[in-house]
C-alpha cells in the first residue's frame, strides 16, 4: 500500500483523494458506504464527497448503489497505467510546442559563473550546455548516469558533427549506461579518477563539479564560459586520455 500510495502521489493525487481510494481498497466486500469510507479513511466529513465526487467522475472508482450511497473501488493498475499514458499524450504535445517557440536569449558573459546546488539543477543547466555544443564536449565522470533525454540529446548533438569524449570508471553496474552512450557514438575510455570531476564545451565553456558524494543532497557546481580554463582543463584531459 506504501509503494501505491507514493505512485498515486506522483502522478497527482492529493492526500485526501489517496487516502478516500485506498480506504475502498482495504474494504474486503470490495464496496464501501459513505460511514465505512469515513472511518477507514480519516478523511474529514466535509472532504469526503468532493473527494469521492472527483474519484469517480474519473474513474479510479464506481457507484454501485446511490440509497445508501455506495461505491467500489476500480483496478489501481489498470488506472495508473491510464494516467500514464495521458501524461505521455500531454508531454509530447508539450515537447512539440516547444520546438515552435523561438527564446531570445542573450550569451553567457566570459568569466560570469552561474552555481547550482542540486542535482536535478546540475542535470538540466549540464543539458542546456550539451544543447548548446557545436564542435566538442568533454568530461570526467564519477558515474555513468545517463537518462533517455540525455541520450538522445548526445546522439543529435553526434549526427551534427559534435565530437564527445568522456573518461569515467569501469563500473560493471553500469555497462549498460556505457553500452548506450557507446552505441550512440560516445567516444570512452575507463579510469579511477579520484580528482574533481569537470565538462568543457567548445573549448570554452566549464563546468566544474564540487561536490563530494553525489548521492548527498549537496550537489555544488559551477559553471563558468573561459576560453583561459577552458584551455587548462581541456590540456588536463588530454593528458589523461593519453595515458589511458
Amino acid at each position: 500500500m506504501e509503494q501505491l500510495k507514493s505512485i498515486l502521489s506522483e502522478i497527482g493525487l492529493s492526500s485526501y483523494k489517496i487516502k478516500t481510494y485506498i480506504s475502498l481498497l482495504k474494504l474486503k466486500s470490495s464496496l464501501g458506504t459513505i460511514q465505512q469510507i469515513a472511518k477507514n479513511s480519516s478523511v474529514p466529513a466535509c472532504k469526503l464527497y468532493e473527494n469521492l465526487k472527483w474519484l469517480h467522475e474519473n474513474g479510479y472508482i464506481t457507484l454501485i448503489s446511490e440509497k445508501p450511497l455506495s461505491y467500489r473501488a476500480n483496478n489501481p493498475k489498470f488506472i495508473i497505467n491510464s494516467e500514464i499514458e495521458k501524461k505521455k499524450e500531454k508531454l509530447d504535445k508539450l515537447g512539440k510546442e516547444v520546438k515552435s517557440i523561438k527564446f531570445d536569449i542573450s550569451a553567457v558573459e566570459k568569466d560570469i559563473m552561474q552555481i547550482t546546488s542540486t542535482r536535478e539543477a546540475y542535470f538540466k543547466k549540464m543539458k542546456e550546455s550539451a544543447g548548446n555544443a557545436k564542435k566538442s564536449i568533454i568530461y570526467t565522470a564519477k558515474h555513468w548516469k545517463v537518462d533517455a533525454e540525455l541520450i538522445r540529446l548526445l546522439q543529435e548533438k553526434i549526427k551534427q558533427g559534435v565530437k564527445i569524449r568522456g573518461i569515467g570508471p569501469a563500473n560493471s553496474s553500469e555497462e549498460k549506461n556505457i553500452g548506450w552512450l557507446k552505441e550512440i557514438g560516445v567516444k570512452i575510455k575507463k579510469a579511477e579518477l579520484k580528482e574533481t570531476h569537470f565538462a568543457v564545451y567548445d573549448n570554452s565553456f566549464v563546468v566544474i563539479s564540487l561536490r563530494k558524494e553525489p548521492e548527498k543532497s549537496d550537489y555544488n557546481s559551477i559553471f563558468i564560459k573561459s576560453e583561459t580554463l577552458a584551455e587548462i582543463f581541456t590540456n588536463h584531459f588530454d593528458s589523461i586520455w593519453k595515458k589511458i
